[in-house]
C-alpha cells in the first residue's frame, strides 16, 4: 500500500477521486465520505445528517431502494458517521464496478431525496438515538463529551438527540442535503483490482456530474477549551459506569501517535497498567478500556470502565495516577515497544481488507496530515519514544483538568478524585 500508487483525481464537478489500484485483486471497494454531521448543523437542524445518513438510499416506495440493487451484484452497503462526517461505502465483484460506480455518484450527488419516504428515515434515525440512549458505555461518552465542551458543537452526539429528531421536518433536512452533500464537499475512495487506466475510462464518461461548488465544508475550527467536570446521572443497576477524559490533540498534531501509543500502554486491554491495576490485582471491573478521540482542532483521551459504586472512587484515582506516574517518571522502552507492537498488530488485522484500506484513505483526505498508507501508520507508530511520550502528556492539560461522568447508583459527591 504505497504511496506511489495512490493517485488523486479531481472532476469538474469538485468531485475528489482517491484511487489504490492491487494487482491480483477481484474485488473492489467503493466508498464516499461527505462533510456531514453534527458539527456543519445549525441549532435548527441538529439530527439531521443523521437522517440523511439513511434517507438518501431510499427511493419511491413502488421503487427498489439501493440496497436491494446492491444486493444483485451482491453486494451491501454500509455507512458510519460521527460529528464531523459522514461515510457510506460498499464492496463488489470487479465484474461489476462500472454499474455499481454510476449507481453509487448517482444517488449521492444527483438523486432527488423521496418525500415518501422521509417520515421512515427520520423514525429509524430517532430509533438508533433511542437505542444509544440505552448503550451505557456509548450514553456515558456523549454526555462527557457534552458537558466538557462547554456548549459547543464538538460536544454533540453524532447519532442526534430523539427531540431534535422529533423536530425536524423534510424541507429543513433536505436544505442541510443541499448544502453537504454536493461534489466539492465529498471524496471517493477505490480501492481494490481495478486499473488506473479502467478507471479514468469511466471517468471521463462521468467527470461533469454534478454542481460545482466553490470550497470545501468543514466545521468551524473552535480550538475548544475542554472544561473539567464531576457530573452523575444517577439510576438504579448494580454497576456504575464511569467514563473520564483528558483534554488531547487533533488527529494532525505531531503528538498524535504519542498519545496512541500511551493510550495502548494505559489501557489497550490485556497487560495495560489499568488493566492490570484496577482488573487484575483489585478485581474491580471486568473491562478497563482508554482510546483517542480526535478532531480536525482538538481531541480527547477517554477512560471507561465499569465498577461496584464503593469502587468508584478509587477506580477513578488509579487513573489519574498512573498519568501522573508517567508524566514524572516516563516509560520504559519496553513498555512503549510492547505498546507500539499491539497497536501495529491491530493495524495490520484490520488492513488486510480492500474495504479498510479504502476507509483509512477517506479518513486522511478529511484529516489534514493524518497517514493514508500502511507504511505511514507504520512509521509513525514505530518512531514514538518513551521521551515523546512523556513530553506529550506533560505539555497536555494537567489532570485536574479531567472530565468524569457515572451513570448508575452513585452521587457526584460520592466521587472524589485524588489528584
Amino acid at each position: 500500500m504505497g504511496r506511489s500508487r495512490t493517485t488523486f483525481r479531481r472532476l469538474s464537478s469538485g468531485l475528489g477521486i482517491i484511487h489504490l489500484p492491487l494487482a491480483g485483486m477481484n474485488t473492489v471497494s467503493l466508498g464516499l465520505l461527505s462533510g456531514a454531521g453534527a458539527r456543519l448543523e445549525a441549532e435548527d437542524e441538529i439530527g439531521s445528517s443523521r437522517i440523511l445518513e439513511h434517507w438518501i438510499w431510499r427511493r419511491e416506495q413502488k421503487e427498489e431502494d439501493l440496497n436491494d440493487i446492491l444486493a444483485d451484484f451482491g453486494a451491501n452497503l454500509k455507512t458510519s458517521s460521527n460529528i464531523e462526517w459522514t461515510r457510506h461505502w460498499t464492496t463488489v465483484l470487479c465484474d461489476q464496478f462500472e454499474p455499481v460506480f454510476k449507481l453509487f455518484l448517482h444517488d449521492i450527488l444527483e438523486f432527488d431525496l423521496c418525500p415518501e419516504t422521509f417520515a421512515a428515515s427520520k423514525e429509524y434515525a430517532a430509533v438508533l438515538s433511542s437505542k444509544r440512549r440505552k448503550e451505557p458505555n456509548a450514553y456515558v461518552m456523549d454526555v462527557l463529551r457534552e458537558k466538557m465542551s462547554g456548549g459547543k458543537t464538538i460536544g454533540r452526539s453524532a447519532v442526534g438527540r430523539v427531540e431534535d429528531i422529533a423536530r425536524l421536518d423534510f424541507p429543513k433536512v433536505k436544505s442541510v442535503y443541499e448544502r453537504l452533500y454536493v461534489p466539492n464537499n465529498c471524496v471517493v475512495a477505490v480501492v481494490g483490482g481495478i486499473s488506473k487506466e479502467r478507471l479514468e475510462k469511466l471517468l471521463d464518461e462521468i467527470g461533469e456530474a454534478g454542481a460545482v461548488q466553490d470550497s470545501l465544508i468543514v466545521p468551524r475550527e473552535e480550538s475548544p477549551y475542554w472544561q473539567s467536570c464531576t457530573y452523575s446521572i444517577e439510576q438504579e443497576g448494580r454497576l456504575v459506569h464511569l467514563a473520564a477524559a483528558l483534554p488531547c490533540v487533533s488527529c494532525r498534531h505531531p503528538d498524535f501517535f504519542a498519545f496512541a501509543v500511551l493510550s495502548q500502554a494505559l489501557g489497550g486491554g490485556d497487560g495495560s497498567r489499568l488493566f492490570e491495576s484496577i482488573r487484575q490485582r483489585k478485581g474491580l471491573a471486568y473491562q478497563v478500556r482508554s482510546s483517542l478521540m480526535s478532531f480536525r482542532d482538538t481531541g480527547l483521551m477517554t477512560f471507561y470502565l465499569a465498577t461496584g459504586p464503593n469502587s468508584v472512587s478509587w477506580a477513578a484515582s488509579a487513573i489519574v495516577q498512573e498519568m501522573e506516574k508517567i508524566r514524572n517518571n516516563g516509560m520504559s522502552r519496553e513498555e512503549v515497544k510492547a505498546a507500539q507492537n499491539q497497536l501495529l498488530n491491530q493495524m495490520v488485522l484490520r488492513s488486510e481488507s480492500t474495504a479498510s484500506r479504502m476507509n483509512t484513505l477517506l479518513t486522511a483526505s478529511w484529516y489534514p496530515g493524518y497517514p493514508g498508507t500502511l507504511t505511514a501508520m507504520k512509521e509513525a507508530i514505530s518512531s514514538v519514544t518513551p521521551e515523546a511520550i512523556q513530553s506529550a502528556l506533560q505539555n497536555a492539560a494537567p489532570t485536574a483538568e479531567m472530565g468524569v461522568v457515572t451513570l448508575g447508583p452513585v452521587s457526584a459527591s460520592a466521587l472524589v478524585l485524588i489528584h
